[in-house]
């Protein structure tokens, strides 16, 4: 499928919002007309109910018919039963394309739902009237507007995200969001009675905005179409795809949640590993890996050195980095005596990780420890570790002011950095240390929130850039 074959889904000329709530401001049908005004929508808002009135000084229409303009893009909250004669009437409108958000089709796994589902995609196709859906979220396209949530963000990025579960659209660009990625497109999916995993992958593939791809998906329709469609997006951007329904149990809740077939998991595996897709196996470790695909360089090899606050946490931080085949090499006995001419043994480690706690303060001397540790020949690349929840204000100041420095030596090295905080969190700090982390954010860099997931993410990353050719081996931009 070519780039310019879904266009219109994603850049519609007009919306008409079908079934919309008159009498409940609150009501869940409200939300996408307030983020089509939250997100100024450039193209035409209709509302349609059959009870007629007014929403927010827009006129509500009785019918598809009542409304004299053109019409592409139906969103409809009406009751699966409505689903056919809301086909029939948007055929007669030339609307192109309906998202079904509501449910109560072949999920259910009554016959008589999922024959309804089959009746809709045969009268679809009969009518030239593309579905995305039944019980789906639908698009965000920040560039054009279109948002099923308020609080997206507004700016558009580089990666796109194609998920059969519309909760989990809606979690991941929440999740990253505040670390910085932004998204250009984004597809909740759900049931795929017509439009599948494989249009959006075809579509997405192609298109130029999009460097990164990551995909959520339960199962899929057409097995053989799905693998040409990830074989040519993996040839031409990076993919990240997170199954769902990987055992016995998961597998049930796929049946109960977008009726798909969820499929071996041996097979996703093995697909994965021959294309070079980037496999995760947790929403937070699909954050994780979108983080570090998006801010951090590609690192020439597995070296690192860790630099920051804690002897306890340097000792964990090690084992779960070199579990994962990331090496973290003792610091030359030259470099060590070195730092030792300005630092006090007492409360510093100066080993591999290098724990900088009593000389976090000192400016002059973090400067030339930076120095000489990023200018080392034996590393690839560099990780602060910090605490900023132990921290008073002026400590915190001074663990911004590190990273900064880090920061700019690393860059000068030609070396990349990445940020790994602690978890633990008092809830009154919550607001001092989201200040702080967006600190990190505004320098671009990947941020993580655990030593594991940081070792999980970056090993991630480093496998998938040494299967590529040395000339590809550049970060997605």
């Amino acid at each position: 499928m070519s780039h310019q074959a879904l266009d219109f889904l994603f850049v519609p000329r007009s919306i008409a919002l079908v079934g919309i709530t008159i009498s409940k401001p609150d009501h869940w049908t409200r939300t996408f007309l307030d983020s089509l005004l939250e997100f100024r929508f450039k193209g035409q808002i209709y509302l349609v109910n059959p009870r007629g009135g007014e929403i927010h000084g827009l006129k509500v229409y009785k019918s598809l018919d009542d409304i004299s303009g053109e019409v592409d893009y139906v969103i409809s909250t009406v009751p699966a039963q409505a689903a056919l004669n809301l086909v029939e009437e948007c055929a007669g409108k030339g609307v192109r394309a309906i998202h079904f958000c509501t449910a109560g089709f072949s999920e259910t796994g009554e016959e008589g739902r999922k024959r309804l589902e089959a009746e809709l995609a045969e009268l679809s196709r009969e009518k030239g009237v593309r579905i995305i859906g039944p019980n789906c979220m639908g698009i965000y396209c920040p560039d054009s507007g279109l948002s099923f949530h308020t609080d997206f963000p507004k700016e558009s990025g580089s990666v796109g995200f194609i998920s059969q579960s519309g909760g989990n659209a809606i979690d991941l660009i929440r999740l990253v969001m505040w670390r910085g990625v932004r998204f250009n497109k984004v597809v909740s999916y759900g049931n795929a009675c017509d439009l599948n995993e494989s249009d959006f992958l075809e579509y997405l593939g192609s298109d130029p905005y999009t460097k990164i791809v990551a995909l959520y998906i339960e199962g899929v329709k057409d097995g053989r179409r799905f693998r040409q469609a990830l074989t040519k997006a993996a040839d031409q951007k990076v993919i990240i795809l997170l199954k769902g329904g990987t055992t016995t149990g998961g597998t049930r809740a796929v049946a109960g949640h977008t009726g798909a077939l969820a499929g071996n998991d041996a097979i996703w595996d093995a697909l994965c590993k021959q294309l070079r897709v980037i496999r995760v196996h947790s929403m937070d470790q699909l954050a994780d890996t979108l983080v570090t695909l998006s801010f951090m360089d590609v690192p020439r090899g597995r070296n690192v050195a860790l630099i920051g606050v804690g002897g306890g946490a340097s000792v964990l931080i090690t084992d779960e980095f070199e579990k994962r085949g990331l090496n973290v090499p003792p610091l030359p006995q030259t470099i060590r005596s070195y730092i030792q001419e300005f630092t006090p043994i007492a409360g510093n480690i100066l080993r591999n990780p290098i724990d900088c706690s009593q000389t976090l303060t000192e400016t002059k001397n973090i400067v030339r420890i930076l120095d000489i540790i990023s200018s080392w020949s034996a590393i690839d690349f560099l990780v602060g570790f910090l605490r900023p929840s132990q921290a008073s204000p002026s400590v915190r100041g001074a663990m911004v002011q590190m990273v900064e420095k880090m920061l700019n030596k690393s860059k000068a090295a030609s070396k990349p950095m990445a940020v790994m905080l602690e978890p633990s969190i008092l809830p009154k700090e919550a607001k001092e240390v989201f200040s702080f982390i967006q600190e990190f954010v505004s320098f671009k860099l990947p941020v993580y929130f655990s030593f594991s997931s940081a070792a999980d993410a970056l090993n991630l990353v480093l496998n998938y850039y040494e299967s590529l050719d040395n000339k590809l081996r550049t970060k997605p931009s």
